[in-house]
């Protein structure tokens, strides 16, 4: 498709969530494109719950704040761009760095 920009991510959601091995893979392709670049370098799907929720690692409890308030917003992005309701609710947690010794 000449002359149609796509991030790669939509590409690679795409392509995935035809797999039903890759499943998770797509999503999480699906859900960095849905963040937007300053929210995807801080948060990150790391699962998909049996009824549905996004299981998303976040780096702050202010990045966590964010992902929940738009939690809605997120979940109808990535069900967009995978073609169906995989995303129902997003579950955050807050990952925990801890410096090395």
């Amino acid at each position: 498709m000449r002359g149609r920009r796509r991030h790669i991510s939509s590409v690679l959601a795409e392509v995935l969530s035809s797999r039903p091995d890759a499943r998770l893979a797509a999503a999480a392709a699906a859900f960095a494109e849905a963040c937007g670049s300053p929210l995807s370098r801080e948060a990150s799907l790391r699962a998909i719950a049996p009824d549905g929720r996004l299981v998303v690692m976040v780096r702050s409890a202010a990045w966590a704040g964010e992902v929940s308030r738009l939690a809605r917003t997120l979940c109808a992005r990535v069900n967009a761009r995978l073609g169906s309701d995989v995303a129902r609710d997003i579950e955050v947690r807050l990952v925990s760095i801890r410096p090395e010794r």
